[in-house]
């Protein structure tokens, strides 16, 4: 992918259902160039264009956590679209539900490019290939989730270590 008309032609191949989380950039974003889309989850998103377009949507409850995507989405969806300052404060949460309910792509826009080092980091350890490209003033990182089986004890284990990592650095900012 080199350039935003190639993120334009991916998104046309995109199928079944998709989640998206927090606001869109339109131009990046072409709701009408989106191909086999079956129905649209979306959170933290208000957009009219998005309501009123021709795909089922359905608006996911505005106070639902990131922590609770597993018990609203007990068939899972196939990918996730999703603007990273929406979920910067939430990162080990995310995380996991990700891996939780996506079958097939995760797709995570950055402004900074400094931010998906820590979304790699963590994403790695789970074997899953991580992908950032540079699109027009726009970072963005697909990650390959293809039904990925994760035991409980390691998604636990990494949870805990990201939520004690998160504590420590926010101690460690306010000294």
């Amino acid at each position: 992918m080199k350039n935003l008309s190639d993120l334009k032609k991916e998104l046309k191949t995109l199928d079944g259902s998709l989640l998206l989380i927090g606001s869109l950039d339109k131009k990046n974003f072409p709701l009408k160039e989106l191909g086999n889309i079956s129905e649209i989850f979306y959170l933290n998103c208000n957009d009219d264009e998005l309501k009123n377009s021709n795909i089922p949507t359905q608006d996911i409850a505005s106070n639902m956590h990131l922590r609770e995507l597993h018990k609203y989405f007990k068939d899972g969806v196939d990918n996730i679209y999703c603007n990273f300052d929406e979920i910067k404060d939430h990162i080990p949460s995310f995380i996991r539900e990700s891996l939780r309910v996506t079958k097939k792509k995760i797709y995570i826009v950055f402004k900074n490019k400094n931010n998906y080092k820590k979304i790699e980091k963590k994403y790695k350890r789970y074997n899953l290939d991580c992908n950032l490209y540079n699109l027009d003033k726009l970072n963005i990182a697909i990650i390959e989730a293809n039904d990925v089986i994760i035991p409980l004890f390691k998604g636990i284990y990494y949870y805990i270590g990201d939520r004690v990592e998160n504590i420590y650095n926010k101690i460690s900012d306010n000294i």
